[in-house]
Parts: structure tokens; C-alpha cells; sequence
């Protein structure tokens, strides 16, 4: 038993499905005071509105369509509480029947279903192993209290596990192809061998063997995963824990999940617009790469087909914008002038490190980091940093670039602006908002970028000791 999201009755989805013998799936539910029932369906990282049931007679509900559904784990959810029990739709295996009773979901069972049948046998045995599992615990908790000796209990878990262990390999071997075969694998732990070295050798050879045999259980391929719960925890797992969270190395396991993933014709298409949308919603900084990696490779190549023209001109201009400023990227140069008028270009300028930083006088944040900004300077100006203060207003605005130094004690360092923006600084650097700081090396290759005023300090702090340590 378990409770489904609250806002899933406000959502509808369009799934795909093939023309055959269709489908049909009678729902007997006792001591049930409503007339509809909602099916639902494991979708990735969401669990989706399939259909709205409408009660047939005293306890019968029937699901049927002319089209078969698309294999997974789906739901039947109950009001008023929004409970629901998991049932299978096998690709081979759609119709069938279910009887539970509303005030016990746990009494659920299955007619003329083998692989839901398999399933519930599954679950009554991990179940009934469980609680062996917590009253050995719970006496194990006790003699410890206690002082006394509990290695037979200790013996008897490592039993029990053993005993588990042989189940659910001896059900995957016995039901090839089944869902619950598919479901079983997805729990295997990665058996990892003795690796010999020093500890750091043995770590990192763990590391190694486990990542590359993550999947080795998981039927990436199989269309049915992705109307799993297993398989969303799985990727999600795979990149942002067992990756290193820097972004060439995502890219790269992106890459690896949507290759294994492409015989999938849906999982391929959602995982997809999941990446994109992620890495476009990202704050670490630097993953923007992984959001033009996205559309470089996908978007603008035309792999994603799906989306209209319209919204695929927004996501090819976006990503079009950031690339020039990228991570490791020259800092496109410009011209910029100061208050007497006189011109300074960034890529003249010369310093072991720039800082550049656009801000408004109108900002509330840039004045608020401003101190912060000024004592960083105090602090690194005589350890080879330059900074550069690019106020981002024009035309008749522009006059107040210059009336708010003053004020906020920037004097002490390069101050420019563009009053007619013929730099068209903002494009090349893609100022949707202020302030926006960028730390270039002495060849103007962007070392950071978007960082906030206060941690300058820190950051730069940390870039001229890595410097030191490579030297």
C-alpha cells in the first residue's frame, strides 16, 4: 500500500501504443463508496494520470481499449485518501483481472495473470523475510544491551540473506523476460572482487569496477524500464553520485546512459528532455556546457524531432548565447571606455588574473555585495588581480554610472561602460542580470564565472594556490 502524489489527478499524458488485440483489465473492488478510479503509470521520474475508470456495476470497474498498453508498473488509486496498489502490464499479458478490497489494499490479488501472480508471490516473501529480519534485530538490540553474545543471531541474518539471495536469482533464472524478473534484477548489488594494492589503489579500483558494472542488472534497452520505479533512481544515481561533478565527465556518462538507452524508442525521447531541461535549470556552475552540449548534439542536429520550431529556435538561442562564455573559453574582447572617454579593450589589459564584473547602479544586490567586492580588491590587487567594473547602463542612464562610485568607494579600480553599447557587451557575454562576475587567467580564458560578489575572496584565494601547487 502506498500513497500516491496528491496533484497527480491534475495531470494527463499521451502515450504511445501499438494496433493489435488491445487490452482488458477488470478492477473487483469491495466496500468502495466512489465511482471512479484513477490508473496511473510509472513514467521515469513521475507517476502520470493514464485514464479515469467510471464504476460498471456494484464493485466492477473495466479498463479496456482496442490498442495494447505499453508494458510497466501501473497503479490503481482509491479516494478519498489517494492510496494505491501496483499491478503489471506485461507486453504479452493485458488481460487480466484484480480484486482488493478498499479498506485493506494488502488483500489484493490476481486472476489469469501469471506475471502479477509471480509479482505478489515476490512481495509476500521479501515481506515475511523482513519481518524475521526485524526480530532478529530487535533480539540482537537486546543482548547487546544486555552485554551477552548475540553472534547466532548474527549468523542467522547472514542465513537469511543467503536464503533471499537464492530466491531472487533463482526466480530471475526461472522467469526470463517476465517484468518481475526485470523488477528483481533492478535490486542486485554490484559483486565487487578483492583488488590488491595499497588502500588509495584498492578504492579507486572499487570505484572503477563498480561503476562500469552499475548496469549490469538493469535492462536499459527494455522499454518497459522506464514505466518502472527503479530505473529513474538508477540513472539519476549513475550521474550525479558515481560521476565525478565536473562537466566534461557528465557529459560523458549522458552520453554512455543515452546510447544504452536508444533501442528504447521512449525512454531514448524522455531522457533526452530530461538532460536538457536539468543542465538548464542547473546552478553549478559550469554545467551550462552540458546544456549546449545537449543542444548541440541533439537539438540543433535534429535527434529531438518532437519539439516544434518554435520552442526549438528558444533552446538553439539560449545555448547560443551562453557557448561564447563558457568555461575554458577566450572571454570575447572588447572596447570599452572610460568616464573621460578614453578607450581600455579587456584583452589589453594586463594582469596574472582579470576579474570582471557587470553591475547597475540601480542593482540592490550589486550594492549590497559592493563592499565585499571593494575589500577583495584591497586584498589581491598587489597579488596580480586586475578588476574591471562594467556598468551596464545606457543612453540617458548612463551619467549614473559614474555618480554611484563615489559613493560605494569603486574609484580605486578600472570602472567602464558603453554608453550607445556598441561592444554589445551584453550579448557576448549574456547579461540577463546583475551582478555578473567572471575570473579570466592572463590569457583571458574564463577560469569562473557567475560566483557572487563575497566569494571572490575565496575562490580566488583557491585559484592562485592550485596555481602554485601545478607550478
Amino acid at each position: 500500500m502506498r500513497y500516491f502524489f496528491t496533484g497527480l489527478l491534475c495531470l494527463l499524458f499521451l502515450f504511445t501504443s501499438k494496433a493489435d488485440d488491445g487490452f482488458k483489465i477488470e478492477f473487483e473492488v469491495k466496500n468502495y463508496q466512489f465511482d471512479t478510479l484513477v490508473i496511473g503509470v510509472f513514467y521515469g521520474d513521475r507517476q502520470l494520470v493514464k485514464d479515469s475508470l467510471v464504476r460498471e456495476k456494484k464493485n466492477r470497474f473495466v479498463y479496456e481499449g482496442k490498442e495494447t498498453l505499453d508494458p510497466g508498473v501501473y497503479m490503481m488509486l482509491v479516494q478519498p485518501e489517494n492510496k494505491y496498489i501496483q499491478f503489471l502490464v506485461p507486453e504479452d499479458d493485458q488481460n487480466f483481472r484484480v480484486n482488493v478490497d478498499a479498506n485493506d489494499l494488502n488483500s489484493v490479488n490476481f486472476e489469469k495473470s501469471k506475471d502479477n501472480q509471480l509479482f505478489m508471490s515476490y512481495q509476500k516473501f521479501v515481506k515475511s523475510q523482513n519481518v524475521k529480519l526485524a526480530s532478529l534485530n530487535e533480539r540482537i538490540d537486546t543482548l547487546r544491551a544486555q552485554g551477552l553474545d548475540f553472534a547466532k543471531q548474527q549468523d542467522s541474518i547472514y542465513m537469511l540473506d543467503d536464503e533471499v539471495l537464492g530466491y531472487l536469482h533463482n526466480l530471475v533464472k526461472d522467469n526470463p523476460g517476465t517484468l518481475t524478473s526485470l523488477i528483481v534484477k533492478s535490486s542486485f548489488n554490484v559483486d565487487i572482487p578483492i583488488f590488491e594494492g595499497t588502500e588509495e589503489e584498492v578504492n579507486l579500483k572499487r570505484y572503477v569496477f563498480f561503476k562500469k558494472n552499475f548496469f549490469n542488472d538493469i535492462e536499459l534497452d527494455n522499454p518497459a524500464s522506464l514505466r518502472t520505479p527503479f530505473l529513474h533512481n538508477k540513472i539519476e544515481y549513475y550521474v550525479n553520485k558515481l560521476t565525478p561533478q565536473a562537466p566534461d565527465s557528465v557529459i560523458q556518462s549522458v552520453e554512455y546512459i543515452l546510447d544504452k538507452v536508444k533501442p528504447a524508442k521512449d525512454t531514448y525521447k524522455f531522457y533526452i528532455s530530461y538532460f536538457l531541461n536539468t543542465y538548464a535549470k542547473s546552478k553549478i556552475i559550469g554545467f551550462d556546457k552540458v546544456y549546449v552540449h545537449m543542444v548541440d548534439a541533439y537539438y540543433k542536429s535534429g535527434i529531438a524531432d518532437w519539439v516544434d520550431d518554435e520552442t526549438l529556435v528558444k533552446i538553439v538561442d539560449r545555448a547560443e548565447k551562453i557557448k561564447p562564455v563558457l568555461i575554458g573559453k577566450t572571454a570575447p574582447d572588447l572596447t570599452l571606455y572610460k568616464e573621460d572617454g578614453s578607450t581600455v579593450n579587456i584583452h589589453d589589459v594586463d594582469a596574472e588574473y582579470t576579474v570582471l564584473m557587470f553591475w547597475a547602479p540601480d542593482c540592490g544586490h550589486c550594492k549590497k555585495s559592493m563592499p565585499a567586492v571593494v575589500e577583495f580588491y584591497d586584498k589581491f590587487k598587489d597579488r596580480g588581480v586586475e578588476l574591471i567594473a562594467i556598468c551596464t547602463k545606457h543612453q540617458s542612464k548612463y551619467k549614473s554610472c559614474w555618480e554611484f562610485l563615489e559613493e560605494k568607494d569603486m574609484t580605486r579600480f578600472l570602472n567602464l561602460g558603453d554608453q550607445y553599447h556598441r561592444s554589445r557587451f551584453k550579448l557576448k557575454y549574456n547579461v540577463t542580470s546583475t551582478p555578473k562576475i567572471f575570473v579570466l587567467d592572463r590569457n583571458k580564458e574564463i577560469l569562473i564565472k557567475n560566483i557572487g560578489g563575497d566569494q571572490l575572496e575565496t575562490i580566488m584565494d583557491e585559484i592562485i594556490q592550485l596555481k602554485k601547487s601545478e607550478e
